[in-house]
């Protein structure tokens, strides 16, 4: 065709034919030069205002500095992380968004591979923008087409995510192409890349929480770290940040969703780019390909406040008070300087710092809990059969559960080793700490660190001095205020009593006899506050304080009986050890201790409360306890009931259970069903040193005992002390033995008033015997002559009657003789 059409140009048919197919070749010709000409200059002119509009977009930004980019690119958040004393992990600050950041060195190559395959091919070839996939993602932009490619490089994800917005315009456009240029020299692929691992999204966990960076992702996809993420796991995880929140296997609760078909779809397309861009082999892709990732999937996870009641509360709580104080050192804040109002100020704005800071900082948050321990510890609060009933407050018209709360204290450090909050009910806890922050009564538990202690320390009393234990009344009350008397538990006494008994057997009149002589009580009461124990103004200078009006929360009043086995030194309890933020160490727990009384005074009180246990208020504990050990405590018990305790320690950790309500309107019941109220307690206390033994005897130091230090002598267990009582129990005793010898001469009087009356008795018995037998003989000789004399007057009657025949028949023979 070409070839006929070539002849007919070169041998026209005439020289008409020939001109006019000159003219049109001429025409043809300037037509085609013209539009060459035109379209060029039509490109220069469309390049020119393309550059032009460019330039108008991107005016008004500033060029920022590599550094400053660099900065910008590298700051993301990153989730703190809450861990036990032990090491492990407990889970992060309570945060919609879960990061773990991860060096690119560290990621599977899978991961890589199918990034770049799926997302950037040309990643180490480009200078941060491709301006053929730029144009053709304008081009759809522009013409509205639903086929849209994309255009945007990792380099320009990255700058999106980290410098701007999501907005969708061609300015926002503009300044992301720049600066991917820029930043392109600023940092090297490898950086790059690095960032953009750590910055994606990739949906959502299986706590349903947001997920961003391939670590978090891999940790909340496949239960996995990034390094190990297999071939199909790191397809399927490579997909998701086209579209996360389609793309994302889970719900927002952490549920796995019914259809994940489409995320499947896309993982298989991740696999084809592997395989088309020489990623991987054809045995690899089919094996890939074929795999049901489903199988691999986290099934739905608790969140660390569902699986460690009270513990991350607590933590958060704590960190942010010590985050905050932080902060305001940073900034030069006098906070005592401050008057009240700025204080409330300043501290308010200072906290929302801390709290956004440890959202998003990467804080690594250690606590001083020992896992087992503190584990262990929550079995008995999740035993139904431990507790007493539910009661209902009628005209509240509400029902509440009986309670407990527990602390465990390391004595020597003040670490607390495990807790528990509250009660479990149907495996669930409130938001209540009791452990920390509820403020009891704090009963009889007062007697050895507020009312013996001093009075020891003092020289006023020793384990061995004597009081009476009678009818008595407070000395001092408010003005105009009626005598009242002080009872004991069941309104007994029992005369003169030790020290030693009266505090096993928790007295309370001898307690307030102490105290009361003493009359030291703000300077006593000091010795509480000075173990954080708070003492209100009234209470200062109340006896009833002996008895424990004064409230505590248990965490305290661990502290304060470890303090006595500590013999005499307080150390202040703390909960969180360290606190780390981008690798420095911004806080560290420095145990704060306090010398109370001297190690003479506290083993003393030791060596007595050793008797609690042995044969005083906590036998029904020791009964029950199966660990070893040389074990001190206190019992104690409020008013009507409200509250039951009871605090033991060995040389190594301190134990405190408080049972009772919420409500102090409501009492601890008896019955045969639910036990006497002291026994929960006590039963409980018990079964919780039995569990932690079991789980970890170490933390215990069960080996450990007591050791009389040199201060404390001979004298020391006798009666040495000035307590006032002295003369009176020595007269009480006096009186007492005279009332014994007398009651004794009395009985022996009696007993051998008793002896005579029962000689006089057996003696007329023995004459009404011997005359019972006289006559008896008498009757019996009488018996036997009547019998004699019968039978003697038989015999002769016999005889007589013999005779008598014999001569009837005598006389018959000779009157026979006489007829013959």
């Amino acid at each position: 065709m070409l070839q006929k059409i070539r002849d007919f140009w070169n041998n026209p048919t005439s020289l008409k034919v020939r001109r006019y197919a000159n003219v049109i070749y001429d025409v043809s010709w300037n037509v085609l030069l013209l539009t060459i000409i035109s379209v060029v200059l039509i490109g220069f002119l469309g390049a020119g205002i393309g550059f032009g509009y460019f330039a108008s977009l991107v005016k008004d930004m500033p060029t920022p500095a590599y550094k400053t980019m660099t900065a910008q690119i590298n700051t993301y958040t990153s989730t703190s992380n809450i861990y036990f004393g032990s090491g492990e992990r407990i889970g992060n600050y309570t945060t919609d968004e879960v990061r773990i950041p991860i060096p690119v060195e560290k990621v599977s190559p899978y991961v890589v591979d199918a990034l770049l395959a799926t997302e950037d091919v040309e990643f180490y070839e480009h200078d941060g923008v491709v301006p053929k996939a730029t144009l053709r993602a304008i081009l759809q932009e522009a013409t509205g087409s639903e086929d849209r490619t994309g255009g945007s490089t990792l380099t320009q994800q990255l700058i999106k995510n980290q410098m701007l917005t999501n907005e969708v315009s061609f300015e926002r456009k503009a300044k992301e192409i720049l600066l991917a240029l820029r930043l392109e020299k600023a940092m090297n692929k490898d950086e790059i890349l690095n960032a953009y691992l750590n910055v994606v999204s990739f949906g959502r966990n299986s706590m349903g929480r947001n997920i961003s960076g391939i670590e978090a992702a891999a940790r909340g996809v496949f239960n996995t770290s990034a390094e190990k993420l297999t071939l199909p796991q790191a397809a399927f995880l490579a997909g998701i940040p086209k579209n996360p929140f389609f793309y994302t296997p889970y719900y927002q609760g952490g549920v796995v969703k019914e259809d994940v078909s489409g995320a499947v779809n896309r993982m298989k397309t991740v696999l084809n780019r592997m395989y088309v861009a020489g990623k991987i082999t054809k045995e690899e892709y089919d094996a890939a390909y074929n795999y049901d990732i489903t199988q691999d999937f986290m099934q739905t996870q608790t969140k660390p406040r569902d699986k460690y009641p009270y513990v991350v509360d607590e933590a958060e709580l704590q960190a942010r008070q010590i985050v905050t104080d932080y902060l305001m050192k940073q900034d030069g804040i006098e906070y005592n300087n401050l008057s009240s109002e700025e204080k409330d100020s300043v501290r308010s704005t200072y906290a929302k710092r801390a709290h956004n800071m440890l959202r998003q900082g990467g804080f690594n948050i250690r606590l001083t809990l020992d896992k087992e321990v503190h584990e262990a510890m929550q079995q008995p609060a999740k035993n139904a059969g431990n507790f007493g009933p539910n009661q209902t407050i009628k005209d509240e018209n509400r029902t509440l559960p009986e309670q407990t709360s527990s602390v465990m204290i390391e004595n020597k450090t003040g670490k607390v080793l495990g807790f528990v909050g509250g009660r479990y009910i149907n495996g669930k806890t409130d938001d209540l700490n009791r452990a920390f922050w509820a403020e009891r009564q704090i009963g009889s538990t007062a007697k050895p660190i507020l009312v013996y202690s001093n009075a020891i320390e003092a020289g006023m009393i020793t384990p061995a001095t004597k009081i009476i234990d009678e009818e008595y009344y407070y000395k001092f009350t408010g003005p105009g205020q009626p005598k009242k008397q002080v009872q004991n538990e069941g309104k007994t006494y029992r005369g003169a009593v030790t020290v030693r008994d009266a505090l096993k057997l928790s007295l309370n009149v001898p307690a307030v006899k102490i105290y009361e002589e003493r009359n030291q009580k703000p300077a006593d009461t000091q010795k509480l506050v000075d173990m954080g124990i708070p003492v209100s103004e009234g209470n200062r200078y109340a006896s009833a304080m002996a008895l424990g009006t004064g409230e505590v929360k248990p965490i305290d009043l661990a502290a304060a009986y470890a303090m006595l086995a500590n013999y005499g030194e307080h150390v202040a309890p703390y909960f969180i050890q360290q606190i780390e933020y981008q690798g420095e160490v911004i806080y560290e727990a420095k145990p704060k201790k306090t010398r109370i009384y001297t190690d003479r005074t506290s083993y003393l009180v030791v060596d007595m409360l050793r008797d609690v246990y042995t044969s005083g208020t906590a036998t029904y504990a020791k009964s029950l306890l199966n660990v070893p050990g040389d074990w001190m405590g206190k019992t104690g018990t409020t008013n009507d009931q409200r509250d039951s305790y009871l605090v033991g320690s060995n040389p190594n950790v301190t134990l405190a259970v408080w049972s009772g309500y919420d409500s102090q309107r409501l009492s601890m019941l008896n019955s045969w069903d639910y036990g006497q109220y002291y026994q929960r307690t006590q039963k409980i206390w018990s079964q919780t040193m039995n569990r932690v033994y079991a789980d970890n005897p170490e933390a215990l130091g069960v080996n450990a005992r007591f050791v009389q230090p040199s201060s404390v002598s001979a004298k020391d267990f006798k009666d040495s002390g000035t307590f006032s009582e002295k003369k009176k129990v020595e007269e009480k005793e006096k009186e007492e033995e005279a009332k014994k010898k007398a009651e004794e001469e009395a009985k022996k009087e009696a007993e051998e008033a008793k002896k005579d009356a029962e000689a006089k008795k057996q003696e007329a018995a023995d004459d009404a015997a011997a005359k019972k037998k006289a006559e008896a003989e008498a009757k019996q000789k009488a018996e036997a002559e009547a019998k004699k004399k019968a039978e003697e007057e038989a015999k002769k009657k016999a005889e007589e009657e013999a005779k008598k025949k014999a001569e009837e028949e005598a006389n018959a023979d000779s009157t026979d003789s006489n007829n013959e």
